[in-house]
Formats: C-alpha cells, sequence, structure tokens
C-alpha cells in the first residue's frame, strides 16, 4: 500500500510532536508500506543527514513551507497557528500534485496532533486518517481551583479557544474515512454524527528495545535495593495543568516521613515560581531538588536513580515520560486523566480517582499511596518489575499496528 502522511512536525530523535511524525513514518514503511512524507523544509537538513545513515527504499520526503516572506508570520502572537494552517491548506495543494504520478491508497493526516486545528487532505478523495489526535482533555472542575488565577485563566481561554475551533473542523471531520482520537475525552468532543467512524487509541510509543540497547545497565535500577529512604521524580514542563501543586501538598501530609522522602523535579516552565512559594509555604522545599531542564540524552540516564515516578497532569494527551519511566522499571503514580492513565495500571503503578473528588481528596489519595510504599518496599520491588513487562507493549510500532492492523478505513461512512 502507497501511504502519504501529513506531519508538519517531524524530526529523528525528536521528542514531542516531532518525534510523533517520525516514529509513525518509520513504523508504517516497517509494516511493509510504501511512504511518502510531506513535512517542513526547516526539518529537511537533519532528515537527509539520517537518511543517507540509515537509507530506507520505503520511505521518502517531500519537504514544503511557505515563502520567507510568510514565515514571518511565526513571529506574531499566535503566529505559530496561522502559519500551520497556511502550511496545512497549502501541504495539501502539493499532495494533490503529488497523487496525480504517485496514486496514493491512502492520506494520514499525523502531525499536529490536535483535534482543534483542521488538515485539508481530505481533498484528496482517498481514504483519510485524521489522528491520533488530542487535545479534548480538560481539568476537572473539581480541580482547578489549584492552578493559581493564571493558570485558571489559561485553561479558560483554551476551552474557549477548543470551542471556536471546533466550528472549523466540520470538513476535517467529513472528509476523514476515519477519525482517532488518542484518549476518550476527545473522543467524545467528536460531534456525534461522526461518532461511527471514530475510535480511541494511544498516539505516542517507547522505543523499547532501543533503549535497552543505549542503556543497558540502567535496568538495574534502585527500586531493588533494600532501601528506606524514597526518592521521587518528576519530569516535564513546569505548567499549572501539570499537576505537580498535588504532589507538593501530598509531601506535606507526610511530615514524619520527610527524613525519608526527596523529590527531583526536573523541568522548566512558567509556573517554577509559583511551584517553589508553595514550596517554601508546605514547609516541603528542604526535600525538594529543582533541576533544569537536560537533553534527552542525559535525562534517559537519570530514571534509575529513582524509586517511583510522579506525573499528576489534570489533561496531557500523552505523556511520552511516562512511557520511558516504565522502560526502566519506575512504577508510576497518575490521576485517572487523559494519556497517562490509558498507559499505566495498578500493576505497575497507581492512577489516582479524581471522579467527583475534591482537590483535598486527591492529594490525600497521593500521600496514602506514598504511605504504603515508604511502610512496605516490596510493593515497589513488584510493580517495577510489572513496569518494564509493560512498556514492552506500548512501542511504537504496537500504536502504529494497531491502526494499519485493524483500520476503519475503506468502510462506508
Amino acid at each position: 500500500m502507497k501511504v502519504l502522511l501529513s506531519a508538519y512536525s517531524c524530526l529523528p530523535g525528536g521528542g514531542s510532536e516531532p518525534g510523533l511524525g517520525w516514529n509513525w513514518a518509520q513504523c508504517i514503511a516497517a509494516n511493509g508500506h510504501s511512504v511518502i512524507v510531506i513535512t517542513r523544509t526547516v526539518n529537511q537538513r537533519e532528515i537527509e543527514t539520517y537518511i543517507e545513515r540509515h537509507p530506507a527504499e520505503s520511505l521518502q520526503f517531500v519537504f514544503h513551507d511557505l515563502s520567507p516572506f510568510l514565515q514571518r508570520i511565526y513571529k506574531l502572537p499566535l503566529g505559530n497557528y496561522s502559519y500551520y494552517f497556511l502550511w496545512q491548506y497549502t501541504a495539501a495543494r502539493l499532495a494533490l500534485k503529488l497523487h496525480r504520478t504517485e496514486k496514493f491508497d491512502r492520506v494520514h493526516h499525523i502531525t499536529w496532533a490536535s483535534f482543534r486545528v483542521p488538515s485539508f487532505m481530505g481533498q484528496l478523495g482517498i481514504p483519510f486518517i485524521f489522528g491520533p489526535v488530542g487535545g479534548g482533555e480538560d481539568t476537572p472542575k473539581n480541580l482547578r481551583s489549584g492552578l493559581g488565577w493564571r493558570g485558571r485563566l489559561w485553561d479558560a481561554l483554551r476551552r474557549a479557544s477548543s470551542a471556536l475551533m471546533a466550528l472549523w473542523m466540520g470538513s476535517t471531520y467529513e472528509a476523514a474515512s476515519e477519525i482517532v482520537a488518542t484518549t476518550q475525552e476527545t473522543l467524545s468532543k467528536i460531534p456525534a454524527k461522526y461518532r461511527h467512524k471514530s475510535r480511541s487509541q494511544q498516539a505516542i510509543g517507547i522505543d523499547f528495545e532501543g533503549l535497552v540497547r543505549l542503556r543497558p545497565n540502567l535496568l538495574n535500577n534502585r527500586v531493588a535495593q533494600d532501601s528506606s529512604r524514597l526518592e521521587l521524580l518528576y519530569v516535564g514542563r513546569l505548567l499549572p495543568w501539570k499537576g505537580l501543586h498535588l504532589v507538593l501538598k501530598a509531601l506535606a501530609l507526610l511530615d514524619a516521613s520527610y527524613p525519608n522522602l526527596h523529590l527531583s523535579i526536573i523541568g522548566s516552565g512558567r509556573d517554577l515560581p509559583r511551584l517553589q512559594r508553595l514550596a517554601r509555604r508546605l514547609s516541603v522545599d528542604a526535600i525538594i531538588s529543582w533541576i533544569p531542564w537536560m537533553p534527552r540524552e542525559e535525562l534517559i540516564g537519570v530514571y534509575s536513580s529513582f524509586d517511583l515516578f510522579t506525573f499528576p497532569s489534570l489533561h496531557d494527551s500523552g505523556g511520552s515520560a511516562v512511557l520511558e519511566a516504565l522502560t526502566f522499571g519506575l512504577p508510576v503514580v497518575c490521576l485517572d486523566l487523559g494519556g497517562p492513565a490509558t498507559a499505566v495500571n495498578d500493576s505497575c503503578g497507581r492512577v489516582i480517582s479524581t471522579a467527583g473528588l475534591s482537590e483535598d481528596q486527591v492529594v490525600k489519595a497521593i500521600a496514602q499511596f506514598l504511605t504504603e510504599v515508604l511502610a512496605d518496599r516490596s510493593i515497589l520491588r513488584r510493580l517495577s518489575e510489572a513496569a518494564r513487562a509493560h512498556a514492552a507493549t506500548l512501542t511504537w510500532q504496537a500504536s502504529v499496528d494497531s491502526m494499519y492492523g485493524s483500520s476503519l478505513v475503506g468502510q462506508p461512512n
């Protein structure tokens, strides 16, 4: 089968959206399909350098960008969204030209992976996959108070933009043969009239075998050690909706355990000053290390130094750091919201319920889990063993196989 993949963001070794575009392209081609990827010209140098070292006959790239004059749009407020919209429109025109000679069997939009922004690839008139896309997740009303006024304002603007952009999405949904959402929350935001051709599956994955080859010694982590000290880790952007304030408040409930507890926070973001003030106010700042963001090559070297990964995000479509933590045998504590909840289960961590609960109740539930593992180290050892086994099933190839093995594409609308 010949596939045209629309991947605005696509870079070898990239994280987030660039990594999503790159890994889906690689894995679709690995399934034996012929893949042509339309992506931005700004990605060309790194992609061509990689292809020179790792030739792949079934994978080709076509590079496209707007004129240098129009690229100035990027510097305007929210200009990246305006530029992206125009890029998608012109990329679809390029795709039509390619289709006349290549005769694609399927066109697939993969990045940006957001249900708020349209794709025009349905104009090709062939089976069109839209997704997996996320962004429909939202902070529950009962947990918004802890975001701070800036966080609450940003969340409100985000909800308003989602409602506004929904007005633009009708033609994309109509043209799609299959609409794939990353979570049930996003799936619920797809209009009911298109729900019959919609489903949910995770978009992200982990290169499990590659990480094991790269860092085989890191599989021997400290979880297996007989230690009474509990080393917690958070990795990610420091933003209000990442929910880190919930972990800080949980630590404040465990004052008797402070000598045996430490939290390392690796990341940067606009919420850092607020979180540091909160830590001081709660008198937990002495057991916290604030570590600036580091390159991924360094980051994957630190997981084995910790016992438990905390990722209390309030609305996250994916959470690639969660998959990396599981790969290195770190149990994960997260909320039953968004993508992390689909990757974690009670065999490899703890998914904290939030439905109908106040912030105080959620904080107490996190604190209760920490109390359990402080009292019984064998809990962590059991969860760690299951984490590695579970991570081996959450690969990029598994995500691609779940779509290209049992796709709805081609069925009547």
